[in-house]
Formats: structure tokens, sequence, C-alpha cells
């Protein structure tokens, strides 16, 4: 595998039928790393697919990475949040250009 055969975009609307997917991932690695996370809601995550707050990784059709930004104070402060890469996808630098994407929103 070769990360510039990885696809990574903001996402669009299209992307929300992986919103499950994505929550799952996120959970799932969470559980591995021993760490606590909030869990999110499909339909949060789809929100932030649908607002224009999202980047995703996909291997044509496969989604194999996701991130999205937080935003407060109007604006004024923005976080990255939620990044997951698929563990098969893992040690390519795939997490360093999604967090990368996100930087340009």
């Amino acid at each position: 595998m070769n990360i510039k055969d990885i696809n990574v975009a903001f996402a669009q609307p299209e992307h929300t039928k992986y919103a499950e997917q994505i929550v799952t991932m996120i959970y799932e690695s969470a559980l591995q790393r021993g760490t606590g996370i909030a869990r999110r809601s499909p339909e949060y995550i789809a929100a932030k697919i649908t607002g224009g707050k999202s980047v995703v990784a996909m291997h044509g059709e496969r989604l194999v990475g996701f991130s999205y930004i937080e935003c407060w104070s109007h604006g004024d402060f923005v976080a990255t949040s939620g990044l997951i890469v698929d563990p098969e996808y893992r040690h390519l630098g795939l997490a360093g250009a999604i967090k990368a994407k996100t930087f340009e929103l």
C-alpha cells in the first residue's frame, strides 16, 4: 500500500453514508488504546460532514481515515478532533496527511 493511492479531501455530503463507520472506528481505537473519549453520534459526525468541517481519506470507495474541526468563540479558536485511520492503513503517514488537510479548513 502506498499513500499516493489514497485521496485525502474535504468531506462532501455523500460521505455522510460513512458516519456510523466513523463513529465505530473512533470508539474501537479508543478502546484499543485504553483512552477515554466522548462517544459521538452518527448524526453529529454527519453534521460535521455536511457543515464543511471534516476531512476524509478514501482508498477508492473505502473510507480509511477521517478528522473534523471544532470551532468556538465565534471561530476565534479551532481544534482538530476525531482523527482516525483504519488499522490496515496505519504507518503510511496518513494521519499527518489528514491533519494537514484539516489545517486548510
